[in-house]
């Protein structure tokens, strides 16, 4: 199993990903256009499935349309698996708060805690699935994704914890503390389904 600190090397060690990072996070401070950036990782997603490399893709190499089509299925299984469980959360530790006439403070949000941590492992999983044939509407197939990211979980905690902390400290340049914290979870995910042993024919 590939370990975070050797994919982060590799990600890191390539000259010259710090503009295309730039790039991207620019991107993703503004509205609508942050689609191009969500395109550019799936992009990105797909090379590394297909030739292994793990540099990021020259921004000039892109075309638009692909980027938009791209960020769009990215930005639906955003939605549906990871804002889903937020409002889940959200609206459960609303409840809760109203439910403790508020005694209980911060404690109350433990529920969207809890599903603010599981969603990445759902986006990530659900992503994989498309990657697997190409299939989008294989992103959709609730019951394969909950049983990939059941199997996923352990080898993805300490990135998924990463990327939330990275958020957290870096709030005020959000765009790209999340471009960079969702590169490396693409790629460390990636790898993990690198790795796998190829199932008998």
């Amino acid at each position: 199993m590939p370990s975070l600190e050797a994919v982060c090397g590799r990600l890191f060690g390539h000259p010259g990903w710090m503009p295309k990072v730039l790039w991207g996070g620019a991107l993703s401070f503004i509205p609508v256009l942050n689609i191009f950036s969500l395109g550019y990782l799936l992009e990105y997603a797909v090379r590394l499935r297909q030739t292994r490399q793990w540099e990021l893709p020259e921004w000039r190499e892109m075309e638009v349309p692909s980027l938009l089509q791209g960020g769009v299925r990215m930005l639906l299984i955003m939605a549906g698996f990871g804002g889903i469980p937020l409002l889940v959360g959200w609206l459960a530790s609303e409840l809760v708060s109203f439910l403790s006439l508020g005694l209980l403070g911060v404690v109350s949000y433990f529920p969207l805690a809890a599903c603010g941590f599981v969603s990445p492992f759902l986006v990530l999983a659900s992503m994989h699935a498309y990657l697997q044939d190409g299939l989008f509407s294989d992103s959709w197939d609730i019951k394969s994704v909950l049983v990939s990211a059941r199997e996923t979980w352990p080898n993805l905690i300490l990135p998924v914890i990463a990327f939330w902390g990275l958020l957290l400290l870096a709030l005020p340049l959000y765009g790209l503390s999340f471009f960079v914290g969702f590169w490396v979870l693409v790629a460390y995910s990636s790898a993990l389904r690198l790795t796998e042993p190829k199932a008998p024919a």
